[in-house]
């Protein structure tokens, strides 16, 4: 049975969203920072734009939680382009779901304030739900690889296990901004490790996009009656 017109639209339509997404937040970003006296886009890391004091913090947190919602709107479309893959179609997509629910609509919602140099309880969520999205974000390439076999799909395993690769390293040289590295490189360019990630991230998900939209290109479509 082949699927219906509304999966196929589902497929088209949430990948296209995830690449305009993609690439409005890291325009954004550059935005958002610009509006803020003294923000510098390597030093600073992105959860300081929607702090309390941030002029641009409501229009962060509207926007953190519309990127989370297109992400989980994408996981959808993603389940529904490469369903006949197998289970593990199932585990990638609910990483997504994870990464849109904890990196950003959680993230949005609760701002990484700080009250006399300490991280208050929201902060701290802040950090626990925006660290389990990124924890989903890692394992992403390597279910993917998974998915789409180095044997099969040997240009698209090879990605994801660079992007998986660089996703590990600069998450790692992130943590860094940790006490024990104050005033040394690392610590400093926290803002650089974090667009890295994002970078790293953002060009991944274009790329399982463009082969969601191949796939519903390929794929015939019938009107249920």
């Amino acid at each position: 049975m082949y699927p219906s017109i509304s999966a196929r639209a589902l497929t088209i339509t949430s990948a296209v969203l995830c690449i305009i997404a993609c690439m409005s937040d890291l325009v954004l970003i550059s935005v958002f920072g610009s509006r803020i006296p003294g923000y510098n886009q390597l030093t600073n890391t992105l959860s300081s734009l929607g702090d309390s004091d941030s002029p641009v913090a409501t229009l962060v947190t509207v926007w953190s939680l519309v990127l989370g919602i297109i992400f989980v709107f994408f996981a959808f479309g993603f389940r529904q382009a490469f369903i006949s893959l197998g289970g593990k179609t199932k585990k990638a997509f609910w990483l997504i779901i994870l990464y849109g629910l904890g990196e950003n609509i959680a993230s949005g919602i609760f701002r990484a304030d700080r009250i006399n140099g300490k991280l208050t309880d929201m902060a701290l969520l802040h950090d626990f739900l925006g660290g389990v999205g990124v924890v989903a974000l890692l394992l992403l390439p390597f279910v993917m690889q998974k998915i789409f076999s180095r044997f099969s799909f040997p240009l698209f395993s090879r990605l994801s296990g660079l992007t998986g690769l660089v996703g590990i390293i600069s998450t790692a040289l992130f943590s860094f901004r940790i006490h024990y590295f104050e005033n040394t490189f690392l610590h400093t360019y926290c803002g650089l490790w974090q667009r890295i990630f994002l970078v790293n991230f953002y060009l991944y998900f274009v790329v399982i996009a463009i082969k969601m939209l191949k796939e519903a290109k390929h794929t015939r479509t019938i009107i249920h009656s």
